[in-house]
């Protein structure tokens, strides 16, 4: 079964641009299909930040498949605290519906 990471976004306004923010990226090890995964992260997501709908904390959803064989277990840490890997990583990724 394929994985996937899915990145729960915002987009926020500031002097005529729009920036979007990753609120929190969750990798779906094992997913039969692509809407399957959405349902799961959407829910770890309103589990984890303590609400009951996930469109309290993000306006939209970017999800792309992974090859765990190439991806690594951990990723570093950042010593950075205004970085982060996730918001990074999520600026690739395709919009869902």
């Amino acid at each position: 079964m394929p994985s996937y990471r899915v990145c729960f976004m915002n987009e926020i306004p500031r002097n005529d641009r729009l920036f979007r923010c990753c609120q929190r990226s969750i990798l779906v090890r094992f997913a039969p299909n692509i809407e399957r995964a959405l349902e799961a992260a959407k829910q770890e997501f309103a589990e984890l930040e303590g609400i009951s709908d996930w469109k309290i904390h993000a306006t939209l959803i970017e999800i792309e498949p992974v090859d765990l064989r190439t991806e690594p277990e951990k990723l570093p840490r950042k010593t950075t605290p205004t970085s982060s890997v996730s918001d990074k990583a999520c600026s690739q990724y395709r919009s869902c519906p």
